[in-house]
């Protein structure tokens, strides 16, 4: 995150390492012609590190890479297809249980996502879509981060709103059979910030799956 203090002085504030491990499962609702309806759940576990810091100062809440408390992951997916078109939304949450040892917990995040996909070959289609995302300011406040220091600080000011736009290739070559590559880049198209926060340039997801 780079930052522009009153001062002038321009520094860049980085963190990196793991963050939380997602336990997932779908299941398949019902099945009607060609639309198709899946429900979702899981547990979210706070292995990523709250504790992060950078020249012996701790990060503000959006650096930190986890969040330090359980959280549910419900959601559910709806899915159509008549080829060589398929079609689908796709609706995702995390709630975040209690707090953590630093006395505060993240706000729950909701995400939304509508996309046509079009099979152009025998192994390959392509895909648009569109998401948008409400996540919420953070509730209670860690003690380390003085409001008066930086309003990045502020657990007021963590919350916001984000449409994104993304374009995706699928590859499933035959002589591969069960494997399933993706290429997908996301920008977005608008986005509200409750305060100076990390904003959003662009993200390139590229995922690896196996059917058995």
């Amino acid at each position: 995150m780079d930052m522009f203090p009153r001062d002038g002085h321009r520094f860049t504030e980085h963190s990196d390492g793991f963050g939380d491990v997602e336990l997932l499962g779908t299941y398949t609702v019902c099945r009607a012609g060609v639309h198709q309806f899946l429900v979702k759940g899981g547990l979210g576990l706070p292995t990523g590190s709250i504790d992060a810091s950078m020249n012996g100062f701790p990060l503000e809440y959006i650096m930190q890479l986890g969040s330090g408390t359980v959280s549910l992951r419900p959601g559910f997916t709806y899915l159509g297809q008549a080829m060589p078109w398929g079609w689908g939304t796709d609706f995702n949450s995390t709630v975040e249980l209690g707090s953590n040892r630093n006395n505060y917990r993240f706000g729950n995040t909701y995400s939304a996502t509508g996309w046509v996909a079009r099979q152009i070959t025998s192994w390959a289609s392509v895909s648009i879509a569109a998401t948008g995302e409400l996540w919420e300011n953070v509730h209670g406040a860690d003690p380390r981060l003085a409001l008066d220091d930086q309003p990045t600080n502020d657990p007021d000011r963590q919350g916001g709103k984000r449409l994104d736009a993304s374009i995706g290739v699928n590859l499933y070559p035959t002589f591969l059979r069960g494997h399933q590559f993706l290429v997908e880049g996301e920008f977005p198209l608008w986005q509200s910030l409750d305060g100076p926060q990390l904003q959003r340039s662009w993200l390139l997801r590229v995922g690896w799956q196996y059917d058995f």
